[in-house]
Protein backbone atom coordinates (compact mmCIF):
# COMPACT_ATOMS: atom_id res chain seq x y z
CA UNK A 1 0.00 0.00 0.00
CA UNK A 2 2.76 2.41 0.97
CA UNK A 3 4.77 1.61 -2.19
CA UNK A 4 1.69 2.30 -4.33
CA UNK A 5 1.18 5.67 -2.65
CA UNK A 6 4.84 6.62 -3.10
CA UNK A 7 4.72 5.58 -6.76
CA UNK A 8 1.58 7.63 -7.40
CA UNK A 9 3.16 10.63 -5.67
CA UNK A 10 6.26 10.23 -7.84
CA UNK A 11 4.17 10.08 -11.02
CA UNK A 12 2.20 13.14 -9.87
CA UNK A 13 5.40 15.06 -9.17
CA UNK A 14 6.82 14.12 -12.59
CA UNK A 15 3.59 15.15 -14.33
CA UNK A 16 3.58 18.47 -12.47
CA UNK A 17 7.19 19.19 -13.43
CA UNK A 18 6.44 18.29 -17.05
CA UNK A 19 3.40 20.57 -17.08
CA UNK A 20 5.44 23.41 -15.59
CA UNK A 21 8.15 22.93 -18.23
CA UNK A 22 5.58 22.94 -21.05
CA UNK A 23 3.97 26.12 -19.65
CA UNK A 24 7.36 27.84 -19.40
CA UNK A 25 8.97 26.66 -22.66
CA UNK A 26 6.04 25.48 -24.79
CA UNK A 27 6.50 28.15 -27.47
CA UNK A 28 10.18 27.30 -27.84
CA UNK A 29 9.38 23.60 -28.19
CA UNK A 30 6.74 24.20 -30.87
CA UNK A 31 9.08 26.53 -32.77
CA UNK A 32 11.89 23.96 -32.62
CA UNK A 33 9.60 21.17 -33.85
CA UNK A 34 8.54 23.38 -36.77
CA UNK A 35 12.18 24.16 -37.61
CA UNK A 36 12.01 27.82 -36.57
CA UNK A 37 14.30 27.60 -33.59
CA UNK A 38 16.85 30.37 -33.13
CA UNK A 39 19.53 27.70 -32.68
CA UNK A 40 18.65 26.17 -36.08
CA UNK A 41 19.56 29.40 -37.90
CA UNK A 42 23.17 30.08 -38.87
CA UNK A 43 24.99 32.60 -36.66
CA UNK A 44 25.21 36.21 -37.84
CA UNK A 45 29.00 36.36 -37.49
CA UNK A 46 31.75 34.79 -39.54
CA UNK A 47 33.57 31.73 -38.21
CA UNK A 48 36.87 32.59 -36.54
CA UNK A 49 40.06 30.64 -37.13
CA UNK A 50 42.19 30.23 -34.03
CA UNK A 51 45.80 29.21 -34.48
CA UNK A 52 47.89 27.94 -31.62
CA UNK A 53 51.08 26.05 -31.01
CA UNK A 54 51.93 23.59 -28.30
CA UNK A 55 53.44 25.31 -25.29
CA UNK A 56 55.55 22.35 -24.28
CA UNK A 57 57.36 20.04 -26.71
CA UNK A 58 55.80 16.65 -27.25
CA UNK A 59 57.74 13.89 -25.48
CA UNK A 60 59.16 11.18 -27.69
CA UNK A 61 58.63 7.56 -26.67
CA UNK A 62 61.48 6.12 -24.62
CA UNK A 63 63.36 3.02 -25.60
CA UNK A 64 62.86 0.04 -23.35
CA UNK A 65 65.68 -0.43 -20.87
CA UNK A 66 66.20 -3.81 -19.19
CA UNK A 67 66.82 -2.18 -15.77
CA UNK A 68 63.47 -0.39 -15.92
CA UNK A 69 61.69 -3.56 -17.03
CA UNK A 70 63.11 -5.48 -14.08
CA UNK A 71 62.02 -2.72 -11.69
CA UNK A 72 58.46 -2.83 -12.99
Amino acid sequence: MFATLVTLMLFGFAAGMLAQMVRRDGRKMVAALQGNSWTAEPPAMRPVTVRFSARYPVMRPMRAQPALRAAA
